[in-house]
C-alpha cells in the first residue's frame, strides 16, 4: 500500500512537469484527480471521526428563497 508521503511526491511531480500537449494535459488531469482520490481516502482510513463528522453534513436540507425587488 502506498503512503501519504508517496502519493504526495507524485503530485508535485506532476505539478513540477508540465504537459506537452492537449491529450498530455487531460492525462495528466486524470492522473491528478485519480492521486487526490486516493489521498482521501488514505486519510478517512486513518480518521474515521474525521469522515463521520463529514458525512453528518450531508444529511442538512438547505431551503433557500430568492425574491425580487
Amino acid at each position: 500500500m502506498r503512503t501519504r508521503d508517496d502519493i504526495l511526491s507524485e503530485l508535485v511531480e506532476l505539478k513540477q512537469n508540465p504537459p506537452q500537449s492537449f491529450s498530455g494535459s487531460m492525462h495528466k488531469t486524470n492522473k491528478n484527480n485519480a492521486l487526490i482520490g486516493e489521498l482521501v481516502d488514505l486519510e478517512n482510513e486513518q480518521n474515521p471521526e474525521r469522515y463521520k463528522h463529514k458525512s453528518q453534513f450531508n444529511e442538512f436540507d438547505i431551503h433557500i428563497t430568492i425574491t425580487k425587488k
